[in-house]
């Protein structure tokens, strides 16, 4: 969408006849560098989606998450804390019989019992823009182990820099996190009946950005901001002063 903006931009500044040649000069010089960091901005934003429609499901409709998955390091490397489960397998009348689909409109994913850890697969920060989740039923009736509270932690290192804690319902609901800068992700859930590490969850569309690395910008838009601000900053130091 960002595009969309700049062009926006671009249409309410054109430019004035009666206009001094110097104001317009630095009027759209101001409007090149506003655009080279909107172009960066906008890639910053593009964010990636799993939705883990993609894995192929064993017999039983159910398959282990592979990890990484898709830049993803979901608990350590070969033992991930996830399992897809197909809409025929969750939702068909034959097997776990609940009425309501996964919002992906394929599978989703399910904890198999206590706290899941997200990372990047390679290290670093990225942010964890929110995902669908619902708790885990049976023909859309809670089971002991149903989870009926989620709490979601974002770490740097070790330090808990963001945390939310939200109840999950029968059906998916879209939590909004908007976790920036962080190391690891950290899901853990409870009922109130049993223990923690056994309560579950269901979770879709899992939406992040992995940044810095991943969204460096590009050089010729930087070289664009950069010689419009040093172009502004030597014309400010020569112009008469009042």
């Amino acid at each position: 969408m960002q595009p969309s903006h700049s062009a926006d931009i671009v249409r309410a500044h054109s430019s004035n006849p009666t206009e001094p040649s110097g104001a317009f000069a630095r009027r759209h010089v101001s409007r090149a560098i506003m655009l080279g960091f909107l172009a960066v901005a906008g890639q910053a934003a593009h964010a990636a989606v799993l939705d883990f429609d993609d894995l192929a499901l064993n017999q039983s409709g159910v398959i282990n998450v592979p990890t990484p998955y898709h830049g993803i390091l979901w608990g350590t490397l070969g033992d991930t804390d996830l399992y897809a489960w197909g809409d025929i397998s969750y939702s068909a009348a034959n097997s776990y019989g609940n009425s309501y689909n996964s919002p992906s409109g394929g599978n989703a994913a399910s904890n198999y019992a206590g706290p899941v850890y997200a990372s990047l697969s390679g290290g670093g920060v990225f942010d964890f823009n929110g995902a669908y989740f619902s708790s885990y039923t049976l023909y859309d009736v809670l089971q002991s182990d149903s989870a009926t509270v989620l709490t979601l932690e974002g770490l740097n290192g070790a330090t808990v820099v963001d945390s939310l804690t939200v109840n999950l319902n029968i059906g998916y609901d879209w939590i909004q996190a908007d976790f920036l800068g962080i190391t690891s992700l950290r899901l853990t859930s409870s009922n109130g009946i049993i223990e923690p590490e056994r309560t579950r969850w269901m979770i879709d569309d899992f939406t992040f950005n992995a940044t810095p690395s991943a969204h460096v910008p590009e050089p010729a838009t930087l070289a664009l901001s950069l010689t419009g601000l040093a172009w502004l900053t030597s014309w400010r130091r020569r112009r008469p002063q009042a």
